[in-house]
């Protein structure tokens, strides 16, 4: 089955239609690998939670970071 083309497409006009459906085909492949891998990130990470596993990774708003303008004296 030859994927729709999108509109994306207007670029690959000056290649012949042959190489058209590679890139095409190769894209869909593209894009199916990043789901997979999405989907697999997303079980381990449920399957951690389930083991009680804690992420050591902090979001850029949880972090916290010396603050040179507010230094005690010691």
């Amino acid at each position: 089955m030859i994927p729709s083309p999108s509109p994306h497409s207007a670029a690959l006009q000056h290649l012949p239609p042959h190489l058209r459906e590679v890139c095409a085909l190769l894209a869909a492949g593209l894009l199916r690998l990043r789901s997979r891998a999405a989907e697999e990130l997303a079980r381990d990470a449920a399957e951690a939670r389930d083991r009680g596993e804690v992420r050591l990774h902090s979001a850029p708003w949880q972090r916290r970071h010396a603050n040179p303008t507010r230094r005690r004296q010691a």
